[in-house]
């Protein structure tokens, strides 16, 4: 989430017409990302041992069930996104992101209200949900790689995308620290659903707005604009969070 011009596509070939040039862009960003992967995996970590040094066990059910709802979220956009195909992109794009609110925030008080609100078991539901998204995260990093040598034009229009809504990073530190705070709003948001449910009618809206405003942040401004934005609002639920309990 941090380019915010599109960079020309670059072609070219060997001088016996040959093997095309991959896009400089991607080889050198992709090659950065790959070395990197392995701090992606600190981000849970990190937070596993925050918790745990407030002495708070994990409770590896409840991780499971987090993840689980992340993907049950991230399924519901598929009939959404089918339903809006025909719609103009902008129109479309706003409602998909807009509705990572509705969706993950209702999913969250789902399972908090089919299990257990206490501290401990809220905390490593979060925890699940945010790893799965780090994992996501790094599963796009690997895929994107794929699309260095690719030239078809299917490969072409999927790199340009890329570029435009900024998923691509010119360094890879920016999506991992994106990562952290990303994992502070949802273990955050959690723990906020599990101290009263009513939150959630706080929550909808926030989630909603924290994605729509950082695509346009990532799309438009700086790297550090956009992670200032995501830390700000991630640190501070967490921190409200906390305060409540």
């Amino acid at each position: 989430m941090t380019m915010t011009t599109v960079v020309k596509e670059i072609n070219g070939t060997k001088a016996d017409g040959g093997t095309q040039i991959p896009d400089p862009f991607f080889a050198g960003a992709s090659r950065k990302a790959l070395k990197f992967l392995p701090l992606y995996l600190l981000v849970p970590v990190l937070f596993w041992a925050l918790f745990k040094t407030m002495g708070y066990e994990m409770h590896w059910k409840g991780f499971g069930l987090g993840a689980l709802g992340w993907f049950i979220a991230l399924f519901l956009r598929g009939p959404l996104s089918l339903l809006v195909q025909k719609w103009p992109p902008e129109r479309a794009k706003n409602v998909i992101v807009g509705s990572s609110g509705v969706l993950e925030e209702g999913i969250r008080l789902g399972l908090i209200a089919l299990t257990s609100a206490t501290f401990s078991w809220a905390q490593s539901v979060g925890q699940g949900w945010a790893a799965i998204e780090v994992l996501f995260a790094i599963v796009n990093v690997i895929m994107i790689t794929t699309l260095v040598n690719r030239t078809d034009e299917k490969a072409m229009q999927a790199k340009e995308l890329l570029k435009a809504q900024g998923n691509i990073q010119a360094s890879p530190l920016w999506g991992i620290l994106e990562r952290i705070w990303a994992s502070a709003f949802h273990i955050g948001a959690t723990l906020m659903v599990a101290f009263n449910p009513w939150l959630v009618l706080l929550l909808i809206p926030l989630h909603s707005s924290l994605n729509m405003v950082a695509v346009r942040l990532a799309a438009k401004a700086s790297a550090l604009a956009t992670n200032m934005f995501i830390a700000a609002v991630g640190l501070i639920t967490l921190a409200v969070s906390l305060v409540l309990y």
